[in-house]
């Protein structure tokens, strides 16, 4: 949680964290996984699909967390 990726580069969608606690929506992870871009999507299980549900239990999991990325 709050570590900048590496070697994202546009797989980012111009978010700072691969994992925001409490938003989903900033989160890196989220945005790959909503993704059917080649160069984005993830996991690189199938060319179109996207599994709804199992993007929504990531995203009351994140949605869930305390804290935040700020640092100090």
């Amino acid at each position: 949680m709050c570590k900048s990726p590496i070697a994202a580069g546009p797989a980012t969608g111009d978010n700072e964290y691969d994992i925001v606690p409490g938003d989903a929506d900033s989160s890196i992870l989220v945005y790959r996984m909503e993704s059917v871009a080649p160069a984005i999507k993830m996991p690189e299980l199938s060319k179109s699909l996207v599994h709804s549900e199992g993007i929504e239990l990531v995203r009351e999991w994140i949605d869930s967390l305390p804290g935040d990325c700020e640092t100090e």
